[in-house]
């Protein structure tokens, strides 16, 4: 589904990953960092997709860079990120910027 975000100025966190081998407990984890995140002081939604190759490419909106470091920084997201790069990611990188202008058609 296609986030309704605000207009801009507001920043986009690009994340793009390679899942490995199939692991139950990822969707799991997956749904409590979407409900951690929605809590979160600055979120805006996030939009999602994966192929069936395990490529996968997640951006999450926010308000401002400081809810993005709080983010970051928050303990159970933390210890999921790190359970992600060592049980999950074959590789996965994650990109941070400011959107200026958003474009929106509705047919």
């Amino acid at each position: 589904m296609i986030e309704q975000t605000p207009t801009p100025p507001y920043y986009a966190v690009i994340f793009s990953s390679q899942r490995g081998k199939a692991d139950p407990d990822y969707e799991q984890a997956a749904e409590r960092m979407l409900e951690l995140a929605r809590q979160q002081p600055g979120f805006l939604g996030v939009e999602s997709a994966r192929g069936e190759d395990g490529f996968g490419i997640t951006v999450s909106y926010w308000s401002s860079e400081a809810a993005i470091l709080a983010w970051k920084q928050h303990a159970e997201h933390s210890a999921i990120r790190e359970r992600g790069r060592a049980d999950w990611y074959l590789h996965c990188h994650t990109r941070v910027s400011k959107v200026e202008r958003a474009y929106r058609f509705t047919g």
